[in-house]
This record gives structure tokens, sequence and C-alpha cells, in this order.
């Protein structure tokens, strides 16, 4: 204990106990969880429990309590004015029981504070009544809208679940970062691998068979996504619907009507089977006899049944939103929520892939031995003794989270799509900054022979490197999405460098990164000069991105032209570019883009928020090109490379340059019809161009938000423009294809 500690006053807690009621969700469970613990802690001078307009003698009083309330307002018509008469009322008995006890600590770990004088703390589970409206009785989400930001200015301190939530409140709320602590849920020790004998009883008494089902632990509500999974569930095959039934277990919701229409065809034949609110002494057998969990929600705070799946050792499938891939490490398959299609087919890999099961289990039961309830007791214990402190000085009295002891270091993100062989080898040429960086290789959609090959070769090459695999090819912006926002749950990774698998980086660029995470360079995004792999060591592959007078980028080859941008094959990114692209307009890398020029429009926007990019003349890495694409600039390249050069004009470029510029852009977009329709590529032209359309008004909506955050005018953007019409060459190359193709040859 600090010295500063040791003169606080014996520490004294009244807990708000409310949330301990039926049926017992994620924020009952953590708040009884809580309770208990805090009543078995040699550490508290004093604890007393207030739940709905008393004192309470316990987690099971509470209940109790709560269960009376509850019934009492299910049968009070005009609900929305009884909820707000009871919040009064309760609010001002609580006022007058706790008037005497200044020298507790109040937490309410249900989200909303009630009056008190004395230190305050709350946890804050998630911002889902912002996010996600729609998805809410009207009445929850105006209670929290009046009643949370009064709770977040109040507090001495705020907890939450997860880094995602932390940071949500940080961008969205505008909350100051030193109060929040992030202090993760546990999990309790019934939640263990059992076998088929220990569970019989239980699955017996529900008509379940060991091992003969999917099981979704969720209460039926729009944002848990059970429609899209039961959809997804639907399309797999008849042999395997009847061989594993899909099994819900959670209370009834609300806005469910949807599901329950999805539902009852599957619900008829059995093939899907809603066994509602399940007992507590219940749900661990029901887990450990499961094939599978499924949890594809689409927003959670930090989903708590994620934990209890994998410490019963059962495959998981959640989605790749939110916090999940921060709970779940890589020890699940995560999949784009709103996919249908992707969530088919990780089911299809969550019950048919033995491989991955087994490898599955043993991961998830690693995750979750990290996370216990005695843990998260004695981090909120932490907690309150900051805001004791905190309240008593008038100042934040909060150490740095743990993370942000450890000294600044990079993380080095790649992507991968079936090229193992590439990635591995840019790993091997990585190997310097062992223990210095922090390593995460993004699969995407890889074959299972490729993934696997990736898998056993960093385990090999680098132990400590993180994989992210997705069961879809997701795209490169997408991938990069994934690991960036990995490292920003990370406070201690100050810089992400992007590196393009099939590069071989040199080491300068090892120099150079350690130069800028140790402070000796300054950038806010940076890259250098990479060269050809195969080619002879003098081969420019690319300078970075320049931008040329018809508004179309391309790999800039000449250091005297101005320099746009880092290109993704070998780009860093300060973290706080990364948090600014973030917080201002929503996301780091636009995962329309799918892959090209998505690099183009980081910079774009990053240098419309004022932030200045930086070239070393230092070779960095030589590049192979291309291999994931197939190689060459084939039918792909030129498809998404023009496709996404339009859209990021469309959204980033300023209005009065696309006009000054019009007669230029006109010129380079008529040429480029003519030239590859003569070179017989009219299908991909017609395609690129009317798909670019298509997109092209979601594209202006993006560029509402983006032009609003400007903060440099037309013209200095307008200077990070080459006066070249395009690439060194490009109109002699082109005219001597028209000249050739004129002539027939």
């Amino acid at each position: 204990m600090s010295a500063a500690e040791e003169s606080l006053p014996p520490l004294k807690l009244i807990l708000n106990v409310d949330a301990i009621s039926a049926p017992l969700t994620g924020i009952g469970v953590y708040t009884r969880e809580l309770a208990q613990g805090l009543e078995r802690s040699p550490d508290l001078a004093g604890l007393k429990l207030f739940s709905a307009y008393r004192w309470v003698g316990n987690s099971e009083q509470a209940f109790q309590v709560n269960r009376t309330i509850q019934s009492v307002r299910r049968l009070l018509p005009f609900k929305r004015a009884a909820l707000e008469g009871y919040t009064r009322l309760r609010a001002e008995l609580f006022r007058l029981n706790a008037r005497r006890l200044r020298d507790h600590v109040l937490h309410a770990p249900n989200f909303v504070l009630m009056p008190f004088d004395g230190p305050c703390v709350a946890t804050v589970h998630d911002i889902s009544y912002l996010r996600y409206p729609q998805f809410h009785p009207r009445e929850r989400v105006r209670f929290l809208e009046r009643h949370l930001p009064p709770t977040l200015q109040r507090a001495d301190a705020l907890i939450v679940d997860s880094a995602y939530v932390r940071d949500e409140l940080v961008s969205v709320l505008g909350v100051d970062a030193a109060k929040l602590h992030v202090v993760p849920l546990g999990v309790d020790a019934a939640f263990r691998p059992q076998g088929e004998a220990a569970v019989a009883a239980v699955l017996a008494a529900h008509g379940l068979r060991w091992q003969g089902y999917l099981l979704v632990v969720a209460t039926q509500e729009p944002r848990k996504n059970l429609e899209r999974l039961v959809q997804a569930y639907a399309g797999l095959d008849a042999a395997t619907r009847a061989r594993l039934p899909l099994v819900v277990v959670g209370a009834r919701g609300w806005l469910d009507a949807p599901l329950a229409r999805v539902l009852e065809p599957l619900e008829r034949r059995g093939e899907v089977r809603r066994l509602g609110f399940v007992a507590d002494a219940q749900l661990p057998a029901l887990y450990a006899g499961a094939a599978g969990f499924a949890f594809p929600s689409l927003y959670e705070g930090f989903g708590l049944p994620l934990l209890e799946a994998m410490a019963s050792g059962v495959p998981v499938l959640t989605s790749n939103a939110a916090c999940m891939p921060e709970v779940v490490g890589t020890a699940a398959l995560c999949v784009d929520p709103l996919d249908v299609d992707a969530i088919r087919s990780g089911l299809g890999r969550l019950i048919g892939d033995e491989g991955w099961r087994a490898q599955a289990r043993t991961a998830g039961l690693a995750q979750a031995a990290g996370y216990s309830w005695q843990r998260t007791v004695a981090a909120t214990l932490q907690v309150y003794r900051i805001a004791q402190q905190r309240a008593g000085a008038g100042t934040v009295a909060a150490s740095p989270p743990p993370l942000a002891a450890l000294p600044p270091r990079a993380a080095v993100v790649l992507v991968n799509y079936n090229t193992a062989d590439r990635s591995l080898r840019c790993v091997e040429s990585l190997r310097g900054l062992a223990g210095r960086i922090r390593l995460i290789v993004v699969d995407s959609g890889s074959q299972p022979a490729d993934l696997a090959l990736l898998r056993d070769g960093l385990v090999q090459a680098w132990p400590a490197a993180e994989l992210i695999a997705s069961p879809l090819n997701i795209g490169f912006a997408a991938g990069c999405n994934r690991a960036i926002a990995r490292c920003l749950a990370e406070a201690s990774v100050s810089h992400v460098l992007l590196l393009n698998n099939d590069a071989v980086a040199t080491p300068a660029l090892q120099h150079w990164l350690d130069d800028h995470v140790q402070g000796r360079a300054d950038s806010d995004l940076a890259g250098g000069r990479v060269l050809k792999l195969h080619a002879g060591s003098d081969e420019i592959d690319s300078l970075g991105i320049a931008i040329y007078r018809s508004l179309l980028a391309s790999n800039r080859l000449d250091a005297a032209e101005p320099y746009f941008g880092p290109t993704g094959g070998c780009a860093l990114y300060a973290r706080h570019v990364l948090e600014a692209l973030q917080a201002e307009h929503g996301y780091v890398f636009d995962e329309a883009f799918f892959c090209y020029a998505e690099d183009t429009d980081v910079a774009a926007r990053a240098l419309l928020l004022g932030f200045v990019p930086r070239y070393t003349d230092a070779v960095l890495a030589h590049h192979e090109g291309q291999a994931s694409s197939g190689g060459g600039f084939n039918d792909f390249v030129l498809y998404h490379g023009i496709r996404n050069s339009i859209w990021m004009l469309l959204k980033c470029v300023p209005l009065s340059l696309i006009l000054r510029r019009l007669p230029w852009i006109v010129a380079i977009h008529g040429g480029i019809v003519l030239r590859h329709s003569l070179r017989g590529k009219a299908r991909v032209v017609f395609r690129l161009y009317r798909d670019a359309l298509r997109g092209s008004l979601a594209m202006l909506r993006k560029r509402r938000r983006v032009q609003q955050r400007r903060r440099i005018a037309p013209a200095a953007f307008a200077r990070h423009v080459s006066a070249r019409f395009y690439d060194k060459g490009y109109v002699r190359n082109a005219l001597r294809d028209l000249w050739s193709a004129l002539r027939g040859k």
C-alpha cells in the first residue's frame, strides 16, 4: 500500500444491487458476483447493500426485493410516467438513508448514480443506447439519455468492462480518460469442461443429447443478432440441422417479433429449440454438453457468455465487432455479424473442422483462465481507493492502467490471403525486432492448407505473434481495421506499421521504426523508399503515393514529386492519427474499398485533418507486388484501383480543386475507357464505372462528415498534388497502345 493510500480512512462501501433481479442477465451476474466477493473481502471496513428502496442483508435478499418490485411495475399503467416516478422516489429514499454515510464510497454497478455527497464510482457497461437506440425500448433510451450524462460528470471514477468501451466513452462522449478504469468481468468456476455422465441429467431434462446441439445464450433482443444467426443456421444442410439443433437459452426481450417469424418454421421441425430462461445451476452443463457456441452479437461491452463458453471447453463463434475480439483473443472464430453468408460459413467450420475445433478448445480454456471474479473484485477495490483519494484531494490520483506502464512499442500488421509462404518470409525479415514490437497477422479467408501453414510457421518463427483468422476474404481494408482495433486497445502501442506480406523488411526499417517509437523521429504518418524484390536492388517499386493533376493517384516513382502519403505496403501511422481518424470519421480504413486505393483514402483524410506525411529516402523494404491478387495489372487490380480512386475523389478532394481540375479528370478517365477497351477489357471497364456510380451516393454521404471535419484549406491540400497529368510515361504508353490498336496489331 502506498503512503497516500495509508493516509486514507478505512474503506467503507455502499453497493447498489438493483440489478440482481430475475431474469439474471449479464449485469445482474456482475452485480451479484461483486456483492458476494466484497462480502468476503478483508479490505473493506464496512459494506452496505441498497436495493430498490431499502438496505438489504445480502444478494439473495436483494433478488427477492427486486422481484417484488418488478411484479408491481408490470401491473402499472403509464409505464413511462411510472418509471420516472419510481426513479425519483427511489433516489429520494436513498438520499435520506445515506445522508449520514458520507465516509462511504458509493458504487452504482448498473450505469446510473443516485444522489450522494461522498465519493462515487459507476460502472458503464456499454453505450448501446447511443450506438443502437433502435434496439432498445424507448423508455430505456430516454432514461439513459437523461441520467447517464450527470453520472459521467459526477463520478470520481468510472469502471468499464473493456478497453473498447473505454475508448468509446472518450471518443463519443468526451469522458476524461483519467477517470476510466478497465476492469474485465470474471467467470465462475462452475463453468468448466465436463464429461457426458456429469451433464446427462440436465441434458435429459431438456431433451438434449451430448454434443448433439449448437448453443446460444442471449436475451432475445435485436442487438444479439439472433435473427441473422438463425438465417445462417437455416442455410446449413438438412442433415446437419437434424443432427445439431440450435438451442437458444435466454429470456424473451423486446422487439423480438421478427425473430419469432424466422424461428417459427424451424421450431416446428425441431431444428431450433428455445429453452427460455434457465436456472444458474443448469447453465454449466448446457455449455459443457454443446458441440459449439454461437454469439454473433452486433455490439457488447464485454460479452460474458463468451467467457463461460470458453471456460467450458466449447468451440466459439462470435462477431468481429465491438469488444468481442478483445475478449476472445485468437481463441474463437470471429465473423462479420452483418453478413449471413459469413456466419453460415463460420458455423460450418465451427461444427465441421475438427482440427480447428481441437485448437479452439485448448485456446479457449487458456484465454478464459485469465479471467476470474476474484480478479474483478480485487481490481474494483483499487478503483474504490482511487475514487476515495480523488474525492479527498480534488485531483485524479489514479496510476495509469497496467499496459501504460510498459515502454512504448510499435505494432506491425500483415494481411495474408493464400500466400503464407510470403507472409512467413516477411516475418523472418522482422526477426531483428523480436521482443520490441507487437506482431499481428490477419488471415483473410485463406484455404485451410495455407492457413495451417501460416499458423504452424508463426508458432515456430514468432510464438508471441497474434493471428486473427477470418473465415472469409474480408479484404485488406477490413483486415487492417481488425488489427488496428486490437492495437488501439493496448495503451503501450504508440505506432502501427502496415507492411505488405509479400515485402521483405531491411535493417534500415528496423532503425527507422525504433527512431519513431523512441521519439527520435516525429511523424504523423510516414513511409520511405521501397524497391522491387526480384528485379535488381535499385529498381523503384514505390516512393509513396503521388496524386496527379488528374486527381488520380499512383505509386510515386520520382522523389521530386509532392509526397501525398505512404503506401499501404509500408506505412507507419502514429497512434494519435489512427485515433483521430476513428473519432472524426468513424473508421480508419474504408472497408467498402476492399483493397487498392484504401491507403490513398487514409492519406487524404489524414491530410484533411491537418496531419503531415513524412518521407525518408532510406530503403525500408523490397516488395514483390500483387502476390495475393495474381500478379501484374490484371482485371482485379484495374477494377478495384480505378473504382476506389473515383470513390476517394468523391469523398476526400475539396470541391474547388475538383472543379479546377475537371478537364483533366475527364481526360484521364476517357483515356482509361479507351485504352483498356482496346485491350479487350471493355466488360471490366463497364463494370468498374457502373459500380463506382452505384457507390457514389454512399461516398457523398461520407464526404459530408469528412469535409465538415476538415482542418486545412483547399490550397493546403492542393500543395500535395503533382503538376503532372499522370505518372511518368503514361501518356506515351497510352498513345502507343492506341496506335497499335488502330494498326490492328
